[in-house]
């Protein structure tokens, strides 16, 4: 099963303009938790998630698409399969703040 490495955000979509509840849901999801997770997540938020594999960008990216308050939010996902060999990781393990 695949869990969560990273968030991004695509260029088409600064910072500034992510509402504060989907700062607050990015924060939530912790570095290790599964795609069904997050996505129960957003749907308990009321965020109608979907979910697109975004191949172009390389293995295990996703695209995120979130509704909140009623406004399109696109999240870029890296998911990795546990086990699995990995580059080293060279930024702490805590999900970075994007906004």
């Amino acid at each position: 099963m695949e869990r969560l490495e990273s968030f991004g955000l695509p260029d088409s979509f600064p910072a500034y303009l992510m509402p504060a509840a989907g700062a607050q849901f990015v924060r939530d999801c912790v570095k290790g938790i599964g795609r069904a997770d997050m996505t129960r997540m957003a749907r308990d938020r009321g965020f109608m998630p979907s979910w697109k594999r975004l191949t172009h960008l390389g293995p295990g990216v996703y695209g995120l698409s979130l509704t909140i308050d009623r406004m399109g939010v696109p999240l870029m996902v890296r998911m990795s399969e546990p086990g699995k060999t990995q580059k080293p990781v060279t930024r702490p393990s805590e999900q970075p703040s994007l906004f």
